[in-house]
């Protein structure tokens, strides 16, 4: 009997115990999958806490950037980012001012800077005669150092993040000083698998922007490739578009770029940058340059620049959602994880039939693959009530907080008119057509930029660079030697009257 009762009180305490867990369970586990906030370095997405602001402004012109947090660690395990949260995140966080206003609390820009190879003149030489057509090679000048750099710039939260980067240096051999070229890769996709540096390694062709880079050292510049956010962190994808990230971006790798020869980083390397900057770019690279120019004036007032190349430049986000169907998967993901879903989704966008696998197949295919995947029939792809809004210039009215989103990422806005412009286009581009192109120039033009043009014959989006290589290094060597170019918006408006 008594060891009746010693089992049964046994039996009474288990039972008291598990109710006890049972009840304090959820707090438990939440300790252990859902972080702090304050334990965050880089938030995969962060959506405004107060949808009713959203309606009437999508982004702030004013926040106070906090201290960096610390940066995660290279070999952290990757996240996947299948899907934005579906209800509004509870951090109460903007998209900031990417700007030196907010001090940089850091001693050095640059994380390391590592030799990769020497191209010599011949090997240059080769790699030209493929890229370029047999009428716009100019024979290298200089063999060329090429090196692997990481540096640091901010996120949308204000956070450090580390960037790759790939420098091409003139090789001398006495101490002289040529121009930086600082350049934006155009559209590859938004995947870390996408990443432009790495075409090569993974047997793409996505622009083959190395030599392309290579051609203007050699030429006797001082050339940056820099990735976009995103493509280097396993946390998120790219943030396609988004003309203040691509500013900060470009505006960092050239500093960055000075810090590394100011502290000597690069054994035995003769070449230094001169006091002159050109931004240079190709379809989203060039409106990442632009960017740049928008954003200098409070991110990097120090930086001299001296002009902006665009080639085949995408200024307006609007326009190529109506001009390249394919890449509004990529547009609409990137806007949807910066802005939060209530600035846009992809069931209001797209035919059910591409919404279940949306966020997989917009987030995983590069843009060889997205081309082929999509169909340039935008009809086979939007809503009609979205079509007939984009088409029938009705944003505004239907879809007011993405409009204002896309107003907000169409560059050209700097008050500075004493940088030069340039803009190359080729007049069978089907991607940006010249028409917008024209509509770019005539926006230029009307804040009083000296902005320069040419629209080549029977060359495409994808032929632009090749068509106007040696036109892009007389207009910047024209500048260094004090021949300003003669802006050309009086021709430009005269031409649309006639």
């Amino acid at each position: 009997m008594k060891v009746r009762q010693q089992i049964h009180s046994v039996l009474l305490l288990i039972i008291f115990v598990s109710i006890a867990c049972t009840i304090r369970m959820p707090e438990n586990m939440a300790r252990y999958t859902t972080p702090n906030p304050g334990e965050l370095t880089e938030p995969i997405a962060v959506q405004p806490a107060n949808p009713e602001v959203v309606a009437t402004s999508v982004i702030s012109n004013a926040i106070e950037l906090t201290a960096p947090e610390v940066e995660p660690s290279p070999t952290s395990p990757a996240v996947a980012l299948i899907e934005p949260p579906s209800t509004p995140s509870t951090l109460d966080i903007e998209p900031p001012v990417p700007a030196a206003l907010a001090e940089l609390t850091v001693d050095s820009l640059v994380k390391e800077a590592e030799f990769a190879t020497t191209v010599s003149v011949e090997t240059i030489n080769q790699l030209q005669a493929k890229f370029y057509p047999a009428s716009n090679q100019t024979p290298a000048q200089f063999a060329v150092d090429r090196f692997k750099v990481r540096f640091k710039s901010r996120n949308e939260l204000g956070h450090w993040v580390s960037i790759r980067a790939e420098m091409f240096v003139p090789r001398v051999d006495a101490p002289a000083e040529f121009p930086l070229f600082v350049y934006g890769a155009g559209t590859t996709g938004i995947s870390n698998l996408c990443a432009p540096l790495d075409e090569d390694s993974r047997g793409r062709n996505w622009g083959q922007y190395q030599i392309h880079l290579l051609s203007y050292a050699a030429q006797g510049f001082i050339t940056v490739l820099p990735h976009w956010q995103g493509y280097d962190d396993q946390t998120r994808k790219h943030h396609y578009f988004i003309a203040r990230l691509e500013a900060s971006i470009m505006l960092d790798a050239t500093r960055a770029t000075y810090e590394v020869f100011n502290k000597n980083l690069l054994a035995n390397v003769l070449a230094r940058p001169a006091q002159a900057v050109f931004y240079g770019g190709y379809s989203q690279g060039g409106h990442g340059a632009f960017a740049a120019l928008d954003e200098a004036s409070s991110y990097a007032p120090e930086l001299p620049i001296r002009g902006v190349v665009g080639h085949a430049t995408a200024p307006n986000v609007e326009a190529l959602l109506r001009e390249r169907p394919p890449l509004a998967p990529y547009i609409v993901y990137a806007y949807l994880n910066y802005y939060g879903d209530e600035v846009i989704s992809p069931e209001a966008v797209f035919l059910p039939n591409w919404v279940p696998t949306f966020f997989s197949d917009a987030s995983t295919k590069c843009v060889d693959e997205a081309y082929e995947y999509y169909p340039a029939d935008p009809k086979l792809l939007y809503q009609p009530e979205f079509f007939e809004a984009l088409y029938g210039d009705r944003l505004a009215e239907r879809f007011p907080a993405f409009k204002e989103a896309l107003e907000l990422n169409y560059v050209g806005n700097s008050s500075d008119t004493n940088v030069p412009i340039v803009l190359f286009h080729g007049e069978t581009d089907n991607i940006v057509t010249p028409q917008t192109h024209e509509r770019f120039v005539a926006r230029l033009c009307n804040l009083g930029k000296n902005v320069s043009y040419k629209l080549y014959p029977d060359v495409n989006h994808f032929q632009t660079r090749q068509a106007s290589f040696t036109d892009s290094v007389v207009w910047m060597r024209n500048i260094l030697n004090g021949q300003l170019p003669a802006s050309q918006c009086s021709d430009f408006f005269n031409s649309q009257f006639q």
